[in-house]
């Protein structure tokens, strides 16, 4: 008789419980042989699993939020709007749109437009 087959030890008996089957089993066989509590012990610890990993995201996703900042800004040369996503820990610019040196090409077209259109007229 091997060990592994032995059913679970009662506790309050001393004796080895019949083993209970669950009567399901999944597509991988991760049931087949095992009592009810086994099978509930199971899914509780992947429910558990699966709310602190979603527990985890939400977190880096607020903390993203408390970490950074947004700030608006009117580009002067080119009369145009921009963000600025701000790093509030470090108090430096992580990333801008339209980048400001977009705008800053935006701006020299407009006055290579215009010196253009001067001279035409």
């Amino acid at each position: 008789m091997k060990i592994n087959d032995l059913p679970p030890l009662r506790p309050d008996t001393g004796q080895y419980a019949p083993r209970i089957e669950t009567g399901f089993e999944s597509g991988d066989g991760r049931t087949r042989g095992k009592t009810v509590e086994e099978v509930q012990k199971a899914a509780n610890q992947d429910l558990e699993q699966r709310v602190q990993e979603e527990v985890d995201d939400f977190n880096e996703t607020v903390e993203s939020f408390m970490v950074r900042d947004l700030k608006f800004q009117l580009h002067r040369d080119s009369d145009r709007l921009f963000v600025q996503v701000i790093d509030v820990i470090h108090d430096e610019v992580v990333s801008e749109m339209p980048p400001e040196e977009f705008l800053d090409m935006v701006a020299k077209i407009q006055d290579m437009v215009g010196i253009i259109l001067d001279e035409l007229v």
